[in-house]
């Protein structure tokens, strides 16, 4: 452990950049904070103090590769208070605590895309993607991953849940400590669903706001298609997924990344299209997870299981792609496969995009055959069960 630990410090010695997205867009980021008037009461304030609910989100905006390249921009990939308590895991793994602190991530700066006369695409919409993260998670921790789907030509708006969350800091410099809910409290969890779901609602409605998105937007060479939105989650999200993909009309697809399913959407289903993806046996007999089983007869629209090989329940993060980054030995990544799984960070990159677009394919266009044909562009998926 010790050598992996010197292999580290001579890495994150200096800034590093997260690996560039893979699509053909540029990506743009802008963060905004907002609260909900109709629950002035929050929630999941343990201590019952009488303020709205206050959400934190990143919304990541494609820009088309016209004629003048796009100025880059570099931010870190973490805000300070968040970076620690990732470094604090990183230490407990044998890594560097200051691995998260480390990583720059490279973004369009749209105002100087402006001034140098790249800023003409005003008329092309495009589709809106949420998503929200597995339990105690920060958003930030998704963040190539957003950045890079945004680059295959989707907004994607990445939200953080106070209170659940461990940390969440916004932009003023407050910073909200999460109550530490446990994986194994269940009514907790389906407290936080219901509330996640209302979160993902109401920055929807926030997304219908001109006066919000005109300063959101400003100088974005594009805009929302809010007729075409749908939601991807990774772990205990999928259940929020679920539930807002059922209770808004707005939402017409959802994606669950390796999650177990909570009551009531468990049982009660839906009859939009879903998809469920994760490591291989999810639902099998064997499993240590039941849930999918007990979901997939209430799945009433489309729907499709998929298995990933070489994936572990820590690979839908963006762990696995700043391991990559940092060029240590493959005797060494392979001492990570057991969280993070064994395919490496960039190709395991491309073949989420690669469901995911091919998924939204299908919600926003009704095109089933890219969908059909993973298994035929991606050796390590297979379709395990669907209804197409």
């Amino acid at each position: 452990m010790k050598t992996i630990r010197c292999l580290i410090l001579s890495t994150v010695a200096s800034a590093i950049l997260v690996p560039p997205p893979v699509g053909p867009y540029d990506v743009a980021m802008r963060v905004e904070s907002i609260t909900d008037p109709s629950r002035p009461a929050d929630p999941l304030d343990a201590n019952n103090h009488v303020h709205g609910r206050r959400i934190l989100f990143s919304i990541f905006l494609p820009v088309e590769k016209r004629g003048t390249p796009c100025p880059s921009m570099k931010v870190p990939y973490m805000t300070p208070r968040v970076a620690a308590d990732y470094g604090k895991q990183a230490a407990e793994a044998g890594l560097d605590d200051g691995l998260f602190s480390s990583f720059d991530m490279e973004l369009c700066d749209l105002d100087r895309l402006n001034s140098c006369g790249g800023g003409d695409q005003r008329r092309k919409q495009y589709a809106v993607a949420l998503f929200t993260p597995g339990l105690s998670e920060s958003r930030l921790l998704y963040g190539a991953g957003a950045r890079s789907l945004a680059s295959q030509g989707y907004v994607v708006v990445t939200v953080d849940h106070p209170y659940e969350a461990d940390f969440v800091e916004f932009p003023d410099g407050t910073v909200i400590v999460g109550r530490n809910i446990s994986g194994d409290d269940e009514p907790a969890k389906e407290k936080a669903i219901k509330v996640r779901a209302a979160d993902l609602s109401f920055v929807i409605d926030q997304l219908h706001n001109g006066t919000l998105t005109r300063s959101l937007l400003d100088k974005f060479p594009g805009s929302l298609d809010l007729g075409k939105i749908a939601v991807y989650a990774h772990s205990v999200g999928g259940g929020a997924a679920a539930t807002l993909t059922r209770n808004d009309k707005r939402v017409l697809g959802g994606v669950n990344f390796d999650g177990q399913l909570v009551e009531p959407i468990r049982s009660q289903g839906l009859d939009k299209p879903f998809l469920l993806a994760g490591r291989r046996g999810h639902s099998a007999a064997n499993s240590t997870d039941p849930t999918w089983n007990q979901f997939w007869p209430r799945l009433a629209g489309p729907r499709v299981e998929l298995a990933i090989d070489g994936t572990a329940h820590g690979s839908y993060t963006d762990r696995p792609l700043l391991v990559s980054a940092l060029g240590l030995p493959d005797a060494v990544l392979d001492r990570f496969a057991g969280d993070i799984g064994s395919v490496r960070g960039p190709e395991l990159e491309r073949i989420v995009n690669g469901v995911l677009a091919s998924f939204f394919d299908f919600v926003f266009y009704g095109k089933r055959q890219r969908l059909v044909r993973l298994p035929r562009v991606y050796s390590e998926v297979s379709i395990t069960r669907s209804n197409f």
